[in-house]
């Protein structure tokens, strides 16, 4: 049965995630806001697939790799953009660090596969989003430390709907801040309820522009998207965290479906 409190309907996104997801409970300790990464994540999940690579790169930089590599990954994220660095990795002293492994479209041997077993999915909730305040959104997805999507759920029963969270993200979310800079870091924002779901891949304060995410419940409607059918869970955008968000589907779409074109840096938003 549906619940009406903003927190139990949380609470039960993130259950949903981590018991039939595939997903893990981030750590909120190891959030560094300032720089907008897991960094304990990520220098866990390169030390465990590339193990060959890190025992050289130690071997040439002793105590002071973890900070070095971290520094470097934040350079490439600034310059080349979160997609391209989890999809093709990042250059250190020659060598290339991977961040994530992704199934190929066609085909996949045993290696391959293992090394897709050890993507990490975490949902960290609460967390800090700008550097100077103590301001929190509701949820953030990261992939092996690297943040790759956030949400801002609502639910009706506490006076407010995914309109709300979208002007949370208009009026409270700092486009200029690292976790929502565009393309650096996280690469989509989702507004939710329990009845639909909104996106749009770029904060620009109040001339972002949201895009409906929804299965459409209104076939005859002219407006393509308008609402969700009913669906098992009781929450009509349950399709979203049973299926879009599951391991499997969501690194799909990470890995092969999701492209920014370079030319949005320039056009007008509004």
């Amino acid at each position: 049965m549906p619940q009406t409190n903003e927190h139990a309907f949380e609470s039960y996104v993130e259950e949903i995630l981590t018991t039939a997801g595939g997903w893990k409970t981030g750590n909120l300790a190891e959030w560094d806001k300032e720089r907008a990464l897991f960094s304990a994540q990520i220098l866990t999940f390169i030390q465990e697939t590339q193990p060959k690579l890190w025992a050289e790169m130690s071997a040439l930089h002793t105590a002071g790799l973890e900070a070095l590599l971290l520094t470097t990954l934040v350079k490439e994220l600034d310059t080349k953009g979160s997609l391209h660095v989890l999809r093709h990795g990042f250059k250190f002293y020659g060598k290339t660090f991977r961040v994530a492994y992704f199934k190929p479209a066609h085909g996949a041997n045993y290696e391959v596969l293992e090394q897709f077993g050890k993507n990490r999915l975490t949902v960290t909730r609460q967390v800090p989003c700008h550097p100077g305040d103590n301001r929190t959104l509701d949820m953030v997805l990261a992939v092996n430390g690297l943040p790759v999507a956030t949400i801002e759920l609502k639910n009706p029963g506490t006076g407010q709907t995914w309109r709300h969270a979208i002007r949370q993200y208009k009026e409270d979310r700092d486009p200029r801040a690292p976790l929502f800079d565009f393309k650096k870091r996280a690469l989509v924002h989702f507004a939710v309820d329990p009845e639909e779901v909104h996106m749009t891949t770029r904060l620009s304060g109040g001339k972002t522009h949201f895009l409906p995410f929804n299965r459409g419940s209104h076939p005859g409607q002219i407006i393509c998207g308008a609402g969700n059918p009913q669906h098992d869970s009781g929450y009509r955008t349950g399709y979203f965290w049973e299926e879009v968000l599951q391991f499997e589907s969501f690194l799909d779409i990470l890995g092969h479906y999701i492209f920014l074109e370079r030319k949005e840096e320039k056009q007008d938003d509004g």
